[in-house]
């Protein structure tokens, strides 16, 4: 089995209060709260982990919510290898009420240092020599105060070694990202038609706007779909992934269950057929749970089975 890391350069301490009848402007009392370890590259981790993979989490964080942070990584046995730094890794805040349709959310950005990130480097570029580090996945925003393009030289050291660089982020960051040539980027339609600046109306078009990524050298490009699913586009192969009718829950880190599910598959040598298999079923299972960045193996086995895998 290969060796993944994971890279998540502004995560967070994930707060969700779960309230009813919730009343803006007025004070409102939580029914529960939880407080997890946040940030894109740490939901890969976890169902990495959950899968039965080798992985290490690493990146930045600071101050006293940092120390937490890393407190429940450790509690969730999630092997990590952080730089530290006297910036507050931010904390975000989730709320919950069965009689509102959807979440509502507030997010804190974090600062940070160019000098902070060239530390960081350092250890990047150490850990992936002495770990023999083979998968490298990216995830989520940048602290403000270092480059957009702070990805490129993450994926560059990558390359050098012949190391698989899975890049999932948006905005800026994913375009400046995609200059170093990842292994493979996630975009949803919507990061997609940002990317291209064009409006997708049908499957066709977001399959051929896949494909012109791919010929400037990027080897994947998956883009999920939502209810839909999700394509697969390399310079040979479509793959046109669906998964069955399922009660969804929460769809909040599906896509990192989906970019969990590819590297572990990537890490167990599948074929890229069935790592995309397995991609498309992690993302399912997790939206069929409560929690965020989880899945069940057994709902897992289930769902993996009846999930559609078609050639375009």
């Amino acid at each position: 089995m290969k060796k993944i890391l994971t890279v998540t350069l502004n995560p967070a301490i994930d707060v969700r209060y779960n309230v009813e009848n919730m009343r803006i402007g007025e004070v409102n009392r939580t029914k529960h709260i939880e407080k997890t370890a946040g940030g894109k590259g740490i939901n890969v981790s976890r169902v990495i982990n959950q899968l039965g993979g080798d992985v290490t989490a690493t990146g930045i964080v600071g101050g006293f919510t940092g120390k937490l942070f890393l407190s429940k990584l450790n509690a969730g046995n999630i092997k990590n290898d952080f730089l530290e730094t006297s910036y507050e890794t931010r904390t975000c805040i989730a709320v919950i009420d069965k009689d509102i349709k959807g979440i509502t959310e507030f997010l804190e950005s974090a600062e940070g240092t160019t000098e902070d990130f060239e530390k960081f480097m350092e250890k990047y570029v150490s850990i992936l020599e002495n770990e023999k580090v083979e998968i490298v996945c990216g995830s989520g925003s940048l602290l403000k105060g270092i480059g957009k393009d702070a990805y490129n030289p993450l994926i560059e050291e990558a390359h050098k070694r012949g190391i698989k660089f899975i890049l999932d982020t948006s905005g800026e960051s994913l375009v400046k990202g995609m200059e170093a040539k990842p292994f493979l980027i996630k975009p949803n339609q919507e990061e997609l038609e940002d990317i291209t600046g064009k409006k997708f109306n049908n499957l066709s078009e977001v399959v051929e706007a896949a494909k012109e990524l791919v010929k400037t050298g990027i080897q994947v490009v998956m883009v999920t779909l939502g209810g839909d699913g999700a394509i697969l586009v390399t310079d040979k192969v479509v793959y046109k992934g669906t998964f069955p009718k399922v009660e969804i829950k929460n769809t909040v880190g599906s896509g990192d269950s989906t970019i969990a599910g590819m590297a572990f598959g990537l890490s167990k040598e599948m074929e890229l057929k069935e790592c995309f298999r397995l991609a498309v079923a992690c993302g399912t299972t997790n939206a069929m749970l409560d929690s965020t960045g989880n899945i069940d193996l057994d709902i897992l086995k289930d769902i993996l089975e009846k999930i559609t895998v078609v050639e375009l």
